[in-house]
């Protein structure tokens, strides 16, 4: 639900759906019109068309014991719905893994920091965005969890797109886009 989606729009629509669907395999054995409807007012409805594919898969249409999702990254790509944002989140978040992920806030904090020059909307951008966030990785996966959640909150609120905040900056010592006197970081 928060692909491209902002944590307030669906924070109480979350639970609602979790009632509804507790496990992937109540997903998979709902129609998926029901869960379409579940979806409402969300946008994005690829998601849940996905989402429901997903579910699916992972329990054999409902039919068998639920799997866990799988916990590689590269794994995680081969299914329904999950780009390298979505992979590299559930990698490190759900099991822990070294696994790198780049979303808005994330791409805005590397630019900034490493990078001002580079626009990360472009193919190449996006390709070097991605590999300084593989690169500075910690060596651990627990240790990566707190890194990427770190970098998400950053960029949610301090480098934000509108007011990049360096003097609250815990990196602008490092920072390339603050530290030249006098010019302001550029989304």
């Amino acid at each position: 639900m928060l692909q491209q989606t902002q944590v307030s729009r669906i924070v109480t629509r979350y639970g609602e759906f979790l009632e509804q669907f507790p496990t992937l395999g109540h997903v998979a054995q709902a129609k998926p019109t029901r869960v379409m409807e579940a979806w409402d007012g969300l946008g994005y409805y690829a998601r849940a068309r996905n989402l429901h594919k997903l579910a699916v898969q992972i329990t054999d249409g409902g039919r068998a014991v639920e799997r866990s999702l799988p916990a590689d990254p590269a794994q995680l790509r081969k299914l329904p719905g999950i780009g390298a944002y979505t992979a590299g989140a559930v990698a490190s978040f759900a099991y822990e893994r070294r696994s790198a992920l780049v979303d808005t806030n994330v791409a805005r904090v590397l630019k900034r920091a490493f990078v001002p020059q580079v626009d990360v909307k472009s193919t190449n951008g996006h390709k070097v965005v991605w590999q300084i966030a593989e690169s500075i990785l910690p060596r651990t996966g627990r240790a990566t969890w707190t890194h990427n959640q770190a970098l998400m909150e950053l960029g949610a609120l301090v480098c934000t797109a509108r007011v990049a905040h360096c003097q609250r900056c815990p990196v602008r010592s490092l920072c390339r886009s603050a530290s030249k006197p006098g010019t302001a970081a550029t989304p």
